[in-house]
């Protein structure tokens, strides 16, 4: 998360500068799963530009089972954001809608079970009584029924504690990874693993150096068999922008490879963060800060500016994917 804390004020000021440009009011026809969009290759590709990524913040794009549902959040104010809905119905994908948990606290770092049946989600509502949201986020999970999305549950000790506790990651056998800034990590916000025993969370265990350092880890993403884990981070020696996406591979014994750099295919200058698999495992959806690039030559104009930061590629965060294949290569190159 701690690549999202550099924009927050800036965010708010350019929203009220854009006013109503930042969204045209008619929404176009799509239709198919992951909202029809071309599939990328081996380099990131923007996603759904001016649908999904477009000038306003957004991170957090996760899809649910058969890819004609997606959950997402977009930023909108200090430390507050808010998850946006949208699925297929009758062919044609709706127009984006808050999330109807979602809204009045801040909600953002969705994960969707494998069957579709439960959100896991990150937020600052209260936890008892009263209406003033908590100074910290917990994880939280809500339930699909008949009649639409049950109450909103605190997932409690040992996954949330009196400090933040941000983007929820599950396996298929239930096993949660975390990031939390409680004390007795290695820093400022680390990485933890709690496994599921007949049906409860016993305990949170604070991965090894492997993956966690002094500095600050987070929105680590789980492979559903356990197999690998992309964090992103920031590490002096290796970065390519303000924090990268880091990949390290579990061997059998147990262990994890040393973190190893996801490289210039998915990071770029402006930061990366938020990554998840698609639900069918063939993409990597993940967000960017990237700038579209200024014209070179003069004069630059008033007008451009304006239309630069009412389109996507501002900085402030896109939607980016890319062919789920380059994990296959990295783990041909990983250090054990």
């Amino acid at each position: 998360m701690n690549s999202k804390f550099a924009v927050l004020k800036l965010v708010c000021m350019v929203l009220l500068f854009l006013g109503g440009c930042a969204q045209q009011d008619t929404f176009p026809v799509l239709s198919g799963e992951y909202l029809g969009q071309k599939p990328p290759g081996l380099k990131g590709e923007l996603f759904a530009p001016g649908v999904m990524s477009t000038s306003l913040p957004e991170l957090n794009s996760v899809f649910f089972p058969g890819g004609k549902e997606v959950i997402y959040s977009i930023h909108v104010g200090d430390m507050k954001w808010a998850m946006l809905m949208m699925r297929e119905e009758n062919g044609r994908w709706s127009k984006p809608e808050v999330a109807p948990f979602s809204g009045e606290y801040g909600g953002v770092d969705p994960f969707v079970s494998f069957d579709g049946k439960t959100v896991y989600f990150c937020s600052n509502r209260p936890r008892s009584g009263g209406n003033k949201p908590e100074e910290d986020y917990d994880i939280w999970s809500v339930e699909r029924t008949s009649d639409g999305w049950s109450e909103p549950v605190n997932m409690g000790p040992p996954i949330n504690s009196e400090a933040h506790e941000f983007y929820p990651s599950l396996t298929r056998d239930g096993t949660m990874y975390f990031q939390s800034r409680r004390e007795g990590g290695f820093g400022d916000s680390d990485i933890y693993r709690a496994g599921l025993v007949d049906g409860r969370y016993r305990n949170a265990e604070l991965l090894p150096a492997q993956i966690n350092s002094p500095g600050s880890e987070g929105d680590a993403f789980i492979a559903p068999d356990e197999g690998y884990l992309i964090v992103s981070t920031w590490r002096e020696e290796e970065n390519i922008g303000r924090s990268d996406l880091y990949i390290s591979f579990r061997n059998e014994d147990g262990t994890w490879s040393p973190l190893q750099n996801m490289g210039e295919q998915v990071n770029s200058s402006g930061g990366e963060n938020c990554q998840i698999l698609s639900p069918c495992g063939r993409y990597l959806f993940y967000t960017s800060r990237q700038y579209k690039a200024l014209p070179s030559d003069p004069p630059l104009t008033y007008d451009f500016i304006r239309r630069a930061w009412a389109t996507p590629q501002n900085g402030f965060g896109d939607i980016y994917w890319i062919d789920a294949k380059i994990i296959d290569g990295l783990k041909s190159e990983s250090p054990r």
